[in-house]
């Protein structure tokens, strides 16, 4: 007998999602407290929904076992009641079980990951995290981090508050509206990418721009206040302490930079001193060479600074390159190769605080990777000065890629 199929999930899963809020046999409850009434009471608003028992329980593992697990007060009232998630953000995660499609507010699709991420429906989460990703500007920079950090999405955190860094000048044009805790962390590492002198500045205007509009004359009552005054008295001390080491001009420095390229970034900057004198190997970048690196010059014979500064790839076999920035310290956001890496070659990465205790950041396997394609990153938990690259296996010809935020140190 012969068989034949044909088919349309497109037109089902359209039908499908007509299907959302005509009924069901499972009820989720949402109880959002509100304000208080009249006479001091919280009042709590009750939004109910109503479902297909089967299809929360085919996507949720979490749903699965409430809804089929006898022991569960969830199987025997047919019903669930939810008080840690909106009704706004419940209803695109239910609407979503529904048709596959995940649509609304970026601030409240941030709800939705969450929710997601309680209930075990991993697809809802992956394209929650593509929407935030996509969906992240300058503008929203500080909202988004403010919702993910509501909501405890570390990872959806650290993405905002790393915009935030590195288009600083645009992220904080105006004041967050955000708590002190969370100001205290955007500006508590140092890595906010401006000049020292135009950090002031802006932190500066928030607080006379809060003051024209309250029409004060005194000094701000603010929550954010005392964080920002503590971070100008961070700023005026850390300008002492430059002066009093080395004499620079901070006005006209830049604390942190970030660089998509790091090592290629230093050379660059070496280059735009203008000086004969300043030699980039040595001032701005160190490299120390692993024991069986001896004969490093006879398969790369053009200056060192072309290798090191990411202008030319070098080759190196069965043997480990390390690096380190003798001035600087390094946010470490990716790691990547500039060139393609072939099958054949199997190398790890690693980075360092002290050039002691190593971390391993990645390890490329034996498979093959495309150009300025981002490894699989293992963060460390602290600011690097060292990396290391390790070659186990094959022939390495390429260039490591740093992706990261360069922040001068402070002399104690």
């Amino acid at each position: 007998m012969v068989e034949a199929v044909e088919g349309d999930a497109a037109f089902a899963a359209g039908i499908f999602k007509n299907c959302f809020g005509r009924g069901g046999d499972f009820t989720v409850v949402v109880e959002e407290p509100q304000a208080e009434d009249s006479c001091g009471s919280e009042v709590v608003k009750r939004v109910e929904f109503k479902v297909w028992s089967q299809l929360l329980a085919s996507w949720s593992a979490v749903f699965d076992k409430m809804i089929n697990s006898e022991e569960f007060l969830e199987h025997k009232k047919a019903q669930v009641v939810l008080t840690d998630f909106s009704s706004g953000a419940t209803e695109i995660f239910l609407r979503f079980l529904y048709s596959g499609i995940v649509e609304g507010p970026l601030e409240t699709l941030v709800e939705v990951c969450a929710m997601a991420d309680k209930y075990q429906v991993d697809r809802l989460h992956q394209l929650c995290t593509q929407a935030f990703q996509k969906g992240l500007t300058p503008e929203n920079a500080c909202q988004l981090f403010a919702a993910a950090a509501r909501f405890r999405l570390l990872d959806l955190r650290r993405v905002a508050l790393e915009e935030i860094w590195v288009k600083a000048k645009d992220t904080l044009k105006e004041c967050p509206k955000i708590s002190p805790e969370l100001l205290e962390e955007i500006l508590a590492p140092g890595l906010i990418c401006m000049s020292h002198a135009d950090l002031r500045a802006v932190l500066q205007g928030w607080s006379s721009g809060r003051k024209r509009k309250a029409g004060e004359e005194a000094t701000l009552p603010s929550h954010l206040q005392p964080v920002i005054e503590r971070h100008l008295e961070r700023l005026n001390d850390e300008e002492e302490r430059i002066l009093a080491a080395y004499g620079l001009d901070v006005e006209w420095s830049v604390f942190a930079v970030h660089n998509q390229d790091i090592f290629n970034g230093l050379f660059d900057d070496c280059q735009d001193m203008e000086d004969d004198g300043i030699c980039f190997l040595g001032y701005y970048l160190q490299v120390v060479f692993g024991r069986k690196s001896w004969a490093f010059r006879s398969r790369n014979p053009e200056p060192l600074e072309e290798y090191f500064g990411n202008g030319l790839p070098f080759s190196l076999s069965s043997d480990s390159i390390s690096w380190m920035l003798p001035h600087e310290s390094v946010y470490l956001m990716g790691l990547s190769f500039v060139l393609d890496m072939p099958e054949q070659v199997h190398c790890r990465i690693f980075c360092s605080e002290d050039g002691v205790s190593w971390h391993l950041a990645a390890d490329s396997g034996k498979s093959k990777i495309e150009a300025e394609s981002a490894l699989s990153l293992s963060r460390p938990p602290s600011l690097v000065k060292w990396f290391k690259l390790e070659v186990l296996e094959g022939d390495f010809h390429n260039n490591l890629r740093i992706s990261g935020i360069r922040k001068d140190d402070i002399p104690a």
